[in-house]
């Protein structure tokens, strides 16, 4: 398959909450803004794009919060924790340098994902022969 460009869209009973999380609390960029579709990326158009959307026919189960993370990288993981943490961000993990090579902390989106706020850093000997 010859890919062009790759979209998640996660099935959420509240999109107006999905909506204040991304755009408002995290400052994501909004590619598509409907009462039944949000979608954000975190570049310029073209970038990768996370959607939520309500449920409907094609889609009638919402995301039950359970097996699901996001990556978010930042140039700086400590500094966008104190933004969000005086925003009123809740964390589940404060910044924490990560053996694999970045430095992340994380919270979680008001469906139960986890959505990790990171940067790069030294990557631990033991991962390297991992990367391709």
């Amino acid at each position: 398959m010859e890919s062009k460009h790759i979209t998640a869209i996660v099935t959420v009973d509240n999109l107006a909450a999905c909506r204040a999380f991304y755009k408002d609390l995290l400052g994501l960029q909004v590619s598509y803004d409907a009462d039944h579709y949000l979608g954000v990326r975190a570049g310029a158009p073209g970038a990768p794009e996370l959607g939520f959307m309500s449920r409907d026919a094609m889609a009638p189960h919402a995301f039950d919060g359970g097996g699901i993370s996001f990556v978010i990288e930042v140039a700086d993981a400590d500094r966008e924790h104190a933004r969000l943490a005086a925003a009123g961000a809740t964390f589940v993990q404060p910044p924490t340098d990560q053996p694999w090579g970045y430095r992340s902390c994380m919270l979680n989106d008001p469906n139960g994902i986890v959505v990790i706020v990171g940067h790069r850093i030294a990557m631990a000997v033991e991962y390297q022969a991992n990367v391709r």
